[in-house]
């Protein structure tokens, strides 16, 4: 057996106890859905340590562990947490794939766990790369739920629609979710149904969100897009666009860049915003610098005559600490 080098251990340690606030309040709220290791701060670059429900999800991108160091991981953090976990790791050395493997006992093929109450799909293992609950995006969930009471919520790149759930959770009119990955949508139906919410309040578009964005925002199609085939729409408004875009993605209607051009995304997203209305908008590259991707929307929207009256920028929970303060994730939250 390979022994869990000391150091290691200590980090994971203090890891814990930093967090024992923060997890007095999950218990409270029921949120069993958190980071326990963030490796890149907390002294151990490449590995993290995730909580899904009953799992427990190690993730490595560059650290060669082995199963004994792993499961004499899970058993520490099964004694401080007095609970018996499923112990995943997922290895994730090799760009774009990802190797999985149960250390122990093999959990159920369909995992449910929950967050402030609310249940959501987990399976630890399933065809995406990407857990299916993404936890630094925890808190504009619940910025949503808390102002989405009576308002039109429109859900872009939803992938497993967390955000549209936490919006029929806290009141929304409507939560309509649109991705282009059949799978993803169909675990965000499950996770509707699991907190019995359905239409008309929860509705998913399985489309090219590019496409539904231009045509919700009146651009409509041009160029060679415009030849293509595609389910026409009229032009519509929302009172809060959440727009949660992948790193880079290429269409037949269109390109997302959240590098070198996020304008392109951001611009029709903020014409299918209505005028005093609210938006959530991500950035999920860590060398993207925070104020100048912000400035970066003020000068889209003055070029379209739309002015963003105040900017709130929300920082992940706890659970993902940061030395500088510099969260590969952000989100900010405009007043349009």
């Amino acid at each position: 057996m390979t022994t869990i080098p000391q150091q290691f251990l200590n980090h994971l340690k203090v890891a814990l106890h930093n967090r024992e606030s923060f997890l007095e309040q999950c218990n409270k709220e029921d949120t069993t859905c958190y980071r326990l290791f963030h490796g890149a701060v907390e002294r151990w670059p490449s590995v993290t340590i995730d909580r899904y429900g009953d799992t427990l999800l190690f993730q490595t991108w560059r650290s060669d562990l082995n199963d004994d160091v792993v499961g004499q991981m899970a058993s520490f953090i099964e004694e401080k947490l007095e609970h018996r976990f499923h112990i995943l790791w997922a290895d994730r050395r090799k760009r774009g794939q990802v190797e999985r493997h149960w250390v122990g006992d093999v959990a159920p093929q369909e995992l449910t766990a929950t967050e402030m109450g609310l249940s959501f799909r987990v399976d630890p293992v399933h065809r995406g790369i990407d857990p299916l609950l993404f936890l630094d995006f925890r808190a504009g969930r619940r910025h949503i739920r808390e102002h989405a009471k009576g308002q039109k919520v429109l859900n872009l790149f939803s992938y497993t629609c967390g955000i549209g759930v936490a919006a029929v959770a806290g009141g929304a009119k409507l939560a309509l979710n649109v991705d282009f990955s059949n799978h993803t949508l169909s675990i965000g139906k499950e996770n509707a149904t699991l907190n019995q919410f359905s239409e008309p309040q929860f509705e998913i578009i399985h489309d090219d969100a590019m496409l539904v964005l231009r045509q919700f925002s009146g651009l409509g199609m041009r160029g060679k897009a415009k030849r293509r085939q595609f389910t026409k729409r009229t032009a519509r408004l929302f009172d809060i666009v959440v727009l949660d875009p992948p790193r880079r993605a290429k269409s037949p209607f269109g390109t997302v860049d959240t590098v070198n051009d996020y304008q392109s995304i951001f611009k029709p997203a903020l014409l299918c915003t209505k005028p005093g209305g609210k938006m959530l908008v991500t950035n999920n590259v860590a060398s993207v610098d925070l104020d100048a991707w912000v400035e970066s929307l003020k000068r889209c929207a003055m070029k379209i005559e739309r002015s963003i009256q105040s900017v709130e920028v929300l920082t992940p929970d706890e659970d993902f600490p940061s030395v500088d303060g510099l969260h590969p994730l952000k989100m900010a939250w405009l007043s349009v």
